[in-house]
Formats: structure tokens, C-alpha cells, sequence
């Protein structure tokens, strides 16, 4: 396997004998056993790299495992049924009910005290309520609109309502942030404006990466090829893997080699149920198997 910046896996290895051991065409876990040595010192530069360097190789090997559970259980690992997801959406909406409620009650609250005290440093604690407010609402708003799906306008769903969401609310706190920093200087510790600018700063940088495709971090795409290899014995090349932002959750395209002479049946079959199991990770929104019979075309083709 061999990796490029644009975030694509290659792979140019070539199968076994589908005739030999049942299972001897599969990657094992037991081929990728870390044994670092025991006597490194952390303290030291070098050993320092080359300890996180294990601990990132066991996080990858921890993926590889989950990979595994999924494959033999049919589900991902720690999942929650049904009946457990509902428990936990009535506790949620329990729980934002009695945020709602207080955050009102401490908003009038605290326009009461600023209207008795007149103080400058009550009136930005009354504005932080008000913000308290208008997030909860916002994201209320792109919830609802989120399950409120009508499949003419919106054929693949609004998930990234959220993101936009989010966007939309961290742009007013930045913009209130830098308010409060120009008004306040004297008045109030200038570092406090400037941690909430930056903080807000970073969620508007990270949530518009996550709308225009960005793509995915080389650890997430070495799972998903690591998945994509051991789905079937008939794979004989991982063409090209993709994975990129849409919204929240990656969008996958993977492109695999079957035999040239595979009954149409028999190959839809192996693409279709490798589509399933990509899209159970949780990370991914969607997943598209391009099944093909030779590997020498470019990529985007």
C-alpha cells in the first residue's frame, strides 16, 4: 500500500490463490505486533519520537481491531440497540428541557441585577446568558430541520445543517467577542475577549474544513483500506480510497479489482455488502464501491 498527499491509497499488491487456505487470503493482526524496546527514555529527543510513534501505531492497531469485532459481530463494537438509543434521546431532550428552563430563569435574572446595578461586568455576564440562549435555540432550529427530510429538495438529507448551524452562532460570538474587547478593555480582563475570539475562531475554521471536502487524516483511510482488503477473497486490487468531509462524517469512494470473468451477480454482491460495512463505521455519512476489472486508468477515471 502507498499513500499520496491528496489522501489516496494505492495498492499493487496482488492476491494469493483463491484455492489455497480459507482464510490465508486475509491480513491478520498478529502480522502487525508492536515490540518496542523496553529501555527507551523518554526524556531524550529521539526516544521521545520513537515512543509516540508506537503509541500511534498501537491507536492504528486498536482501529484494526474494531475493524475485526465489526467483521464477526455484524455491528459496530459498542453500539447501542434500539430501545437503548430511545432511552437516550428522551434523557437528552430531558436534559436540554431543564437547561432551557434554567438558563431563562438565570437570564432574568441577571437583566434584573443590571438594571439595579448598572455595572459593566453584570451586563456581559447578562449578554453571556443571552448567547446561552440563542445557541440552544439555533441548535434546536437545525436539529428539527435535520429531521424534517423532504427527499424531492433534499435527496441525500440535511446533515450539514449542523455545521452550518454552528457556523452561523460561532460568527456572532466572534463578532460579540471582539465587541466586548473594544468596549471593555478597561473595564474587564482583556485575555477572557481574546480566549473566547480564538476559541470561536478555531470551531468557525474547523466546521467550514468539514464543508468543503477536506480530506481524510491518513490513520482513518489505512482502516477503511485495512477493511476493504479483507472484505473478500475475489478483490485482487484497492484501486483508489477516498475519504472526505461532508458535513460531520466522511464521504468514502473506494475503487476494487474483481476477476474480469465474475458473474454480474456475484460482483454486485461483493460491492454491495463492502458498502455496508463501510458505512457502519461511525465515521462515515455515506460510502460508493466502484467495482472495476483492470487498474491501469487514472484515478479520476
Amino acid at each position: 500500500m502507498e499513500s499520496s498527499d491528496s489522501g489516496i491509497f494505492k495498492e499493487t499488491c496482488c492476491r494469493p490463490d483463491p484455492e489455497s487456505l480459507s482464510f490465508a487470503w486475509r491480513l491478520s493482526l498478529d502480522n502487525f505486533c508492536l515490540q518496542p524496546s523496553s529501555d527507551t527514555d523518554d526524556h531524550h529527543p529521539k526516544q521521545r519520537k520513537v515512543s509516540e510513534y508506537y503509541k500511534k501505531q498501537e491507536k492504528l492497531l486498536e482501529g484494526f481491531n474494531e475493524i475485526e469485532t465489526m467483521t464477526e459481530t455484524g455491528c459496530w463494537p459498542g453500539s447501542l440497540t434500539e430501545d437503548e438509543l430511545k432511552q437516550l434521546a428522551k434523557s437528552e431532550r430531558m436534559a436540554i428541557h431543564v437547561s432551557n428552563i434554567a438558563n431563562l430563569v438565570l437570564f432574568i435574572a441577571k437583566v434584573y441585577a443590571s438594571i439595579e446595578s448598572k455595572s459593566f461586568a453584570v451586563m456581559a455576564s447578562t449578554l453571556d446568558s443571552l448567547l446561552d440562549l440563542l445557541s440552544s435555540f439555533i441548535l434546536r432550529f437545525t436539529a428539527n430541520s435535520v429531521k424534517n427530510l423532504n427527499q424531492y429538495y433534499y435527496p441525500i438529507g440535511k446533515k450539514r445543517m449542523q455545521p452550518v448551524g454552528i457556523i452561523v452562532f460561532a460568527s456572532v460570538m466572534a463578532t460579540l467577542g471582539l465587541q466586548i474587547l473594544l468596549e471593555s478593555i478597561r473595564a474587564l480582563v482583556t485575555m477572557i475577549a481574546l480566549y473566547t475570539m480564538s476559541t470561536w475562531a478555531r470551531t468557525v475554521i474547523e466546521n467550514v474544513f468539514s464543508l468543503i471536502g477536506r480530506t481524510a487524516p491518513p490513520d482513518f483511510l489505512t482502516k477503511v483500506t485495512y477493511l476493504i482488503w479483507n472484505h473478500h477473497v475475489e478483490i485482487k486490487h484497492i484501486d483508489t480510497v477516498r475519504a472526505y468531509t461532508f458535513g460531520a462524517h466522511y464521504f468514502v469512494e473506494v475503487d476494487i479489482v474483481l476477476p474480469e470473468d465474475m458473474l454480474l451477480h456475484k460482483a454486485h454482491n461483493i460491492g454491495e455488502t463492502l458498502q455496508e460495512k463501510l458505512e457502519q463505521l461511525p465515521e462515515v455519512e455515506r460510502a460508493f464501491v466502484h467495482i472495476d476489472f483492470e487498474f491501469s486508468h487514472r484515478p479520476e477515471h
